[in-house]
């Protein structure tokens, strides 16, 4: 960075006093203490000044914040104030890096990408900041050629990526000055998952919570290398996150498998419920609007991939009976049922040490790929949480939208070991040049 400034961005207008508190729901409140990230990379049109697009973000940001009123507040306790405190937005300057050479040889760990790219230098106790303020932060980095990087961060405790991808929509239409094409946000999770206080049976999250250490790697499935893992799955029809989220799954308990205790690991998949649910719940609900299933592997169980992504499609295929059985039932209710199973699930974990539950999240198809603020739309685009939590993977689309881009977060012991497996390796290149 050769320099950089840092301004405080509030909501054009005032929140009403009717909206001045947000209350939580019970899964908003037991969501880790990190900041849901979008990173989103443009090349340079000559045609629009970079002061015309610093400003046109600002400007757009404090209109959006009028609809998003909730991340330009503080978290104070089970609620949010919605006091339009304001978001931070940066504006930096790379020095001598361009976005093209940037690309051809991306960072070989995420965090470099999380230092430098990212707006939360800001706030040095990061994990603190994301459950208290600033609930919403932007960074905007320019390279030496003119591209750019927009960095966004979204406390955790407010918004899943279902949330992100909508924010950013919004916020690239209003700085086309096509506000009126997306609609307006609800906030209104509690009307699916009830607020805290919490049931004590999810104490047993507190154990399996994830670790904020290890590495993050990036590991690339071609559209190509994706329909032949699909051939290998040889089941009818299943779908390219399938596929990969099992061949991940076989690959990363292979490379636990010298531990000397006896384990149980746990594949936990969060799955957006407002497409499961069109009918009750709108695109446009922000909050932690998910539900997580879970498979689990003992200790010298060898994965088999077919398998796996056969008990993938029977999860999924769970909670389309279990809402499909809730057909007329009000969303509250069908939220405490789901709460109840995913209780349940939890209630199964034994606890014995050397247990670890491994999250595998897809980003895929939603539409980070379309927000286009006025230079066009993104040529890359890279979403995780931060702090980074260990034995967690993202999956988002690749930019020809065929294939699938993984950030693999492990242990640095097990990066070691899942980077060099053979069978990992004939599907996905780890960390390739971004073409665009």
């Amino acid at each position: 960075m050769e320099k950089m400034s840092v301004e405080t961005i509030k909501p054009s207008s005032a929140t009403p006093q009717s909206l001045r508190t947000l209350h939580l729901s019970t899964v908003d409140y037991r969501m880790q203490s990190v900041y849901t990230y979008a990173c989103l990379f443009y090349t340079n049109d000559p045609s629009i000044p970079r002061e015309e697009t610093t400003q046109k973000l600002k400007t757009s940001l404090s209109e959006t914040l009028t609809s998003f009123y909730p991340f330009a507040g503080r978290i104070n306790g089970l609620a949010v104030d919605c006091n339009d405190e304001g978001a931070i937005f940066i504006e930096a300057t790379l020095g001598n890096s361009t976005l093209s050479a940037f690309l051809n040889s991306p960072a070989p760990d995420s965090n470099e990408i999380q230092q430098t790219l990212l707006p939360l230098h800001h706030v040095p106790k990061t994990s603190e900041a994301s459950i208290t303020w600033p609930l919403l932060l932007v960074k905007a980095s320019y390279f030496q050629c003119g591209g750019m990087s927009l960095g966004i961060c979204m406390s955790h405790k407010l918004a899943d990526a279902a949330s992100l991808s909508a924010f950013i929509r919004a916020w690239a239409a209003t700085a086309r000055g096509e506000n009126g094409t997306v609609g307006k946000p609800e906030f209104a999770g509690i009307n699916v998952y009830p607020p805290p206080p919490l049931h004590d049976a999810f104490k047993v999250a507190e154990i399996h919570k994830p670790k904020i250490t290890g590495v993050t790697k990036r590991f690339v499935f071609s559209g190509s290398k994706i329909d032949e893992l699909k051939a290998k799955v040889a089941q009818p029809r299943p779908t390219r996150v399938q596929c990969v989220t099992a061949l991940l799954w076989r690959c990363v308990c292979a490379a636990g498998a010298s531990e000397t205790t006896t384990s149980t690991k746990v594949l936990f998949q969060p799955a957006n419920l407002r497409t499961k649910i069109p009918s009750l719940l709108s695109e446009n609900l922000i909050g932690n609007l998910i539900h997580t299933s879970m498979t689990s592997s003992r200790k010298g169980e060898e994965i088999d991939i077919q398998e796996t992504v056969k008990e993938l499609r029977e999860r999924g295929e769970e909670l389309t009976s279990l809402v499909q059985e809730n057909d007329g039932s009000t969303t509250t209710a069908l939220g405490s049922k789901l709460l109840v199973k995913m209780f349940n699930d939890y209630s199964k974990l034994s606890n014995e040490p050397g247990d670890s539950m491994y999250a595998v999240t897809s980003w895929c198809r939603m539409p980070f790929y379309e927000a286009n603020f006025g230079k066009g739309c993104p040529v890359w685009v890279v979403g995780n949480v931060a702090p980074r939590l260990e034995l967690v993977t993202m999956l988002l689309d690749s930019n020809d939208f065929k294939g699938i881009e993984a950030w693999v977060t492990l242990s640095e012991e097990d990066m070691l070991s899942f980077e060099q497996n053979p069978e990992l390796l004939a599907f996905a290149s780890p960390n390739p040049a971004v073409i665009f």
